[in-house]
């Protein structure tokens, strides 16, 4: 296959063909998501936001890949991924060791809710079809695995099944042709009926009692020319957020009910959770199955740094792979620096600018002289001194604010108190306050790009691909190859503009969401505006805080009569949640009290002009948030909260 001209526009690995391709363009960093302890046994469910990499993460279990990235194990692109699934126990030294079977619930099961036949009924219809897909799928991927012709080499199975209960409409052992064109026979039998017309009540409708093709496809009963399979088989639903709620509810709980003997991962989007899910802690460890996986979670709760290396390696996999140019490297294509002859007059500007403020500020008094003399001997950059003293100016305002406070107007503060407050917080607020002041580039720099992605991956390949698009322009076009910060900037900007007014098409009620999403905006820009940036993560708020006990009252609205007016906001911040616009913290200790911490996705940081970094944020009442759902902030009664410093 001819490789594409911008490798970032394949957004997902349906729309990849080539494995070889896949393998290529596969991050390895991704599999350090799933457990160490117990993966093959218990079962695993995996959710993430749209383009998290649920989809991706499943094909790398599938025969075509690993039959491909065993046999091209020497290629030097392969051997992280070949390793990886060596330690998983997937690969080994004669060949896959996994026989992995992907089975999408996108396929017209919900069509099933629509049936006028009573819920007894459609269950039964539910189970016939998953069994007659999934012993479908199992007979296809086995001889790909074996790397035989499907459908021509189905007689070369057999399956000998001892199990209560199978159906006594065939007979075992079968070969996979007989089992083949049985599964064909109950799929064309369900399908027939979701396509009827009219109620169907009274006539008989042929279905099963229980998922027993998840009990039958054990490497014991199935066997390839007399041989048996000898591999583990991992049966993974995929999209299971397609399925109706009560479809996807059943699917999960006769998967763990039933303990099947091989493995099973189930994987769905976020926005398959009610409100009281997305709200609460999630499911709780069993002995049968693990706490969900959560994909951007994953990645948040590990060091920022290993999201970063994980998305440069994505991304240079993508860029070494665009055909009629040569990249190597994507980040050194993305200029980091401001320290060029360029910036040095603007940077001398800002440094004259914020030395008059601060004279102005501290007037007479000698209480900053100390602090002043430090900076007008400081060396560095112009850019490093132009922020060193617009950092020394957050730190004068706080101090003001506090002394009009106390009445402490002339105690001379010290180098050392001028040390323990310069803060990274501090420095990071002050970066961002030049830039808007003095309009110099924030939002640049492959570090700053994959702050941007929010973990995660699919938004990080939005943004890397139009800055991607803009690089192979500048190359055919015999220009300088990498950009400069301004135009990063620029590019991602209007990315941020792109997926805000893509909100209102994509995401019900999205006008709704958006409204609530500007009324945080106008809450964090007022706290912004007031030039102390007093806050933890860039001294900047960018999220809101709701405690445990109000967070308790809000998931229980909707069985609780009294709570009933929750339900809007809790609609609300679950399209929020689940869409990835808002990234929950829970159970931070703060202040004595337990909090739910809702912060802005980054890509609304960079959208608002907000700092990219996480910590600063301030509590809200429930009901003040209701006031927010109907009218926005500004005409909220702004009554109630307290700022925080997660730092």
């Amino acid at each position: 296959m001819r490789e594409p001209r911008n490798p970032f526009r394949m957004r997902s690995s349906e729309h990849i063909d080539s494995d070889s391709t896949f393998i290529r363009l596969f991050c390895p960093e991704g599999l350090d998501l799933l457990p160490q302890n117990k993966l093959w046994e218990r079962v695993q469910i995996i959710r993430s936001a749209p383009g998290g990499g649920k989809t991706t993460l499943l094909r790398a279990f599938t025969p075509n890949v690993l039959n491909t990235l065993y046999e091209s194990q020497s290629n030097e692109d392969y051997k992280m991924l070949f390793n990886k699934m060596k330690q998983l126990d997937v690969i080994t030294e004669d060949g896959p060791n996994l026989l992995g079977i992907v089975l999408s619930c996108s396929r017209n099961y919900a069509t099933l809710e629509d049936l006028d036949c009573n819920p007894v009924q459609k269950e039964r219809l539910l189970y016939a079809l998953l069994n007659a897909r999934i012993i479908l799928a199992t007979l296809r991927n086995v001889l790909i695995l074996k790397k035989m012709n499907y459908p021509n080499d189905l007689h070369r199975i057999t399956f000998e099944i001892n199990i209560d209960a199978f159906p006594a409409d065939i007979e075992t052992p079968c070969t996979g042709r007989q089992l083949y064109e049985w599964a064909r026979s109950v799929e064309k039998s369900v399908s027939d009926i979701m396509d009827r017309f009219g109620p169907i009540e009274r006539k008989p409708i042929q279905g099963h009692d229980t998922l027993f093709s998840l009990e039958m496809i054990t490497p014991d009963h199935i066997s390839i020319d007399g041989n048996p399979l000898k591999c583990r088989v991992l049966i993974m639903f995929d999209d299971v957020h397609q399925l109706s709620l009560n479809q996807r509810r059943k699917l999960i709980q006769t998967v763990i009910e039933a303990r099947p003997v091989v493995s099973v991962w189930l994987a769905e989007r976020l926005e398959a959770l009610a409100p009281d899910e997305l709200l609460a802690s999630g499911v709780i460890a069993g002995r049968e199955y693990e706490r969900p996986i959560n994909m951007e979670e994953y990645w948040r709760n590990v060091h920022n740094k290993r999201f970063e290396k994980a998305m440069i390696d994505i991304a240079d996999r993508r860029a070494r792979s665009a055909r009629d140019i040569p990249i190597v490297s994507f980040d050194a294509c993305l200029q980091e620096s401001l320290d060029g002859a360029k910036w040095n007059q603007v940077f001398q500007q800002t440094i004259d600018t914020c030395e008059k403020r601060i004279m102005d500020k501290k007037g007479n008094s000698k209480k900053y002289d100390d602090w002043i003399r430090s900076k007008e001997i400081e060396e560095g950059t112009l850019r490093q001194q132009a922020i060193g003293w617009r950092t020394l100016e957050i730190l004068i305002e706080r101090d003001l604010n506090k002394s009009q406070l106390s009445f402490d107007f002339d105690n001379i503060l010290s180098l050392d108190e001028l040390e323990h407050r310069d803060n990274s917080s501090a420095q990071a607020a002050a970066e961002l306050y030049l830039a808007e002041e003095f309009n110099i580039p924030y939002y640049y720099g492959i570090s700053r790009v994959t702050s941007i992605a929010s973990y995660n991956i699919e938004q990080f390949l939005d943004f890397s691909g139009e800055l991607f698009e803009e690089i192979i322009a500048s190359t055919l076009l015999k220009r300088q190859q990498s950009l400069d910060p301004s135009r990063q900037e620029a590019i991602q900007k209007k990315v941020a503009q792109q997926r805000w007014d893509d909100i209102i098409r994509r995401i019900p009620n999205g006008r709704g969401v958006q409204n609530f999403l500007l009324a945080i905006k106008d809450l964090a820009n007022e706290e912004w505006d007031k030039g102390t940036a007093s806050y933890g993560g860039g001294g900047g708020i960018t999220g809101i805080g709701i405690t445990m006990v109000d967070r308790d009252k809000m998931v229980k609205s909707d069985s609780n009569y009294q709570h009933a007016m929750y339900k809007n906001l809790n609609t609300i911040l679950s399209l929020c949640i689940s869409n990835h616009l808002l990234e929950v913290t829970l159970g931070l200790k703060q202040g004595g009290k337990s909090w739910m911490i809702l912060y802005l996705n980054r890509w609304l940081c960079l959208q608002f002009g907000l700092p990219l970094q996480y910590g600063g944020w301030k509590s809200i009442k429930p009901k003040e948030l209701i006031n927010w759902v109907d009218k926005g902030y500004r005409l909220s009664d702004k009554n109630g909260g307290s700022l925080f410093d997660e730092g």
